[in-house]
């Protein structure tokens, strides 16, 4: 008998534990926490968020429904709410992570989830809750990993100016009148209102609302409490002399694990961004979807998931944020102007929230001169040593397209597939003028059209510009000496010109094969100068190049034996040759030739002028 009791013991030891025990094992504690499949309509309790200063107050609810597989393999639970004004407000940006208490057969109050969804424009305060065991689950996840070496992901191809399409997947709501995830509201201080309009697009692509709030009010609001279910917590994409700030509410603390939102933030999996208390300063009622002015406060932590059922992480230290240090010089200024901000080291914000806050510095007090100029340098450091460095002049500027220049080397070294490489410091300086150096080429003559190979050609631009008188600018354009006879193409053109054209003609100078290559083609792209005319012969299609390796004028045999060799990073091209002619203008326009490359030319053509396009 002895013997039969030791072998039953030893199978239950054996046997995997029953839901309860594997419950308990978790951060699931079923004397706290409500499963969804024990809830039922008609089921009442409340919610914890905070309307106003730091003080956690309560509001009704009860149950109307249970959506099954409102997400893939997660239900969520319909409510309706009252109290603290809901009834006029109806769902809140802001709110989204609040958690929600319903009372059991036994009188006992324990938590369902976080309010988390809701309708544009609806007459009655109905929201979505999601669980709290799902939200517990991102307590499991992994961390954001430290930097990856140079090797990762090789074999891989990364075609660099692709990497700035725009990205539109990230606030997906589902069709009008659809139950959507709350939208994270972002505070914006010392913006102006046409910043928020420009960036707003980029912002909301990315999963957030971009409002007009302020920053921190010191005292009168501190902002500086615990986290705690129910609680404002914020995080900071900018701070500085302007500020951006994503405010949501704490659902559950669990030791130092924190959880919140009920819904993702940008959805990106393992992030590390800073984790900070915060105050409401007001609940502002409107008709699409009312919303939070609210403040940061103390950072506390790290935020370190992001995933469809919400955000979690870590109370203790902070992540670093990017310094970003830029100077500006504005008309009639006798000393710049020092700007100071620090940008969150995400992937996808970092971008924009960068250009934004180089805008705000390159705006100031006041738009741009309507005829401007702005020569600038800017310099971005990497954290694998790196250094990309933009210098160029641009005038009458677009400050958005301007700050392509900007924007490009971060997302590419962020969303490479060989290695995430963030920066470490972004400073630059930037000086504008009250005067458009700006030019319009008008035409450009040639003294003939049949030329012997080794000759150099004088040709004349002649260009108008801003506001000005025509002028000429003469250029000398050599020839190959070992241009054979043939047809050729010749383009006399400004920047945009010159870059369309080199993509054509070889696009393997903008594909990467590793993260190093990554930074070599980043830095020839931003070191393209706009203030120069560029002169581009094209020859024969007899180029091939293998990687990045070009190889020009080869023999057909050996050309044919490259192409055939079954390499997947081995690209016919067309042989070019290009010159850069420095000027003092920005220039606008280009134009075609064809000419005739004859070693016994003898006869002169006529000169040949051609207007520009």
């Amino acid at each position: 008998m002895i013997r039969h009791v030791a072998v039953i013991v030893f199978l239950l030891c054996l046997a995997p534990p029953l839901p309860s025990q594997a419950a308990e094992k978790g951060l699931f504690d079923p004397q706290r926490h409500m499963r969804v499949d024990e809830v039922r309509p008609g089921m009442t309790g409340y919610g914890l968020s905070v309307f106003r200063g730091t003080a956690i107050e309560r509001f009704d609810v009860q149950v109307v429904s249970v959506l099954r597989n409102y997400n893939p393999r997660r239900h969520v639970v319909l409510i309706r709410c009252s109290g603290q004004n809901l009834e006029h407000t109806g769902a809140v940006q802001g709110m989204s992570g609040s958690p929600i208490f319903l009372r059991d057969d036994a009188g006992r109050e324990r938590m369902i989830g976080a309010f988390a969804y809701g309708w544009a424009l609806a007459k009655d305060p109905i929201a979505g809750v999601q669980p709290i065991e799902y939200m517990l689950e991102l307590a499991d996840r992994t961390p954001l990993p430290a930097p990856r070496g140079g090797n990762v992901g090789r074999g891989a191809r990364f075609d660099v100016l692709a990497a700035m399409k725009p990205r539109v997947d990230g606030a997906a709501q589902g069709p009008a009148g659809s139950l959507r995830r709350m939208g994270t509201p972002v505070l914006a201080a010392g913006l102006s209102p046409d910043l928020l309009r420009s960036y707003g697009p980029d912002l909301q692509r990315n999963g957030v609302t971009l409002l007009q709030g302020g920053a921190a009010a010191g005292a009168e609001t501190p902002g500086d409490g615990e986290i705690e279910p129910g609680s404002v917590v914020s995080t900071p994409l900018l701070t500085g002399d302007a500020e951006l700030v994503a405010n949501g509410t704490c659902t559950e603390v669990i030791g130092d694990r924190v959880f919140a939102f009920g819904h993702p933030f940008n959805n990106e999996g393992a992030i590390s961004m800073p984790l900070a208390a915060g105050a409401v300063h007001a609940v502002v009622a409107v008709l699409d979807s009312s919303f939070k002015i609210a403040s940061m406060g103390a950072i506390r932590g790290e935020l370190q998931v992001d995933e469809t059922v919400g955000v979690a992480g870590q109370l203790g230290p902070a992540p670093e944020m990017v310094p970003l240090r830029v100077r500006v010089r504005r008309p009639g200024a006798t000393e710049p102007v020092e700007y100071n901000f620090r940008a969150v080291r995400h992937p996808r914000f970092l971008p924009i929230v960068a250009a934004l806050a180089m805008n705000a510095a390159l705006v100031g007090d006041s738009d741009l001169p309507q005829y401007n100029s702005v020569d600038y340098d800017l310099t971005l450091t990497f954290e694998n040593g790196r250094e990309v460095r933009i210098r160029n002049l641009d005038a009458n500027v677009n400050p958005q397209e301007l700050l392509f220049s900007l924007t490009l080397p971060l997302t590419a070294a962020a969303e490479n597939p060989f290695d995430r490489v963030l920066p470490t410091r972004i400073e630059g300086v930037l000086n504008i003028t009250a005067d458009s150096r700006q030019a319009q080429i008008h035409s450009v003559q040639l003294p003939k059209t049949r030329f012997r190979p080794g000759d150099r050609i004088d040709a004349f631009v002649t260009y108008r510009p801003f506001r000005a008188a025509e002028a000429h600018l003469p250029i000398a354009i050599d020839l190959p000496r070992d241009l054979p006879d043939g047809t050729y193409s010749l383009v006399i053109g400004d920047w945009t010109r010159h870059l369309r054209d080199e993509a054509t003609a070889k696009p393997f100078r903008f594909t990467a094969e590793n993260v190093e290559q990554v930074f070599e083609i980043l830095q020839d792209l931003v070191g393209v100068r706009h203030n120069a005319i560029y002169v581009r012969l094209l020859r024969q299609a007899d180029g091939v190049a293998v990687g990045r390796v070009a190889m020009d004028l080869l023999p057909s045999s050996r050309r044919q034996v490259l192409l055939g060799a079954g390499r997947s990073n081995v690209t016919p091209y067309v042989s070019s040759s290009v010159q850069v002619i420095p000027t003092d203008f920005v220039m606008n326009g280009s134009t075609d030739f064809t000419i005739q490359g004859e070693r016994r030319a003898k006869v002169e053509a006529p000169p040949a002028t051609r207007p520009a396009g």
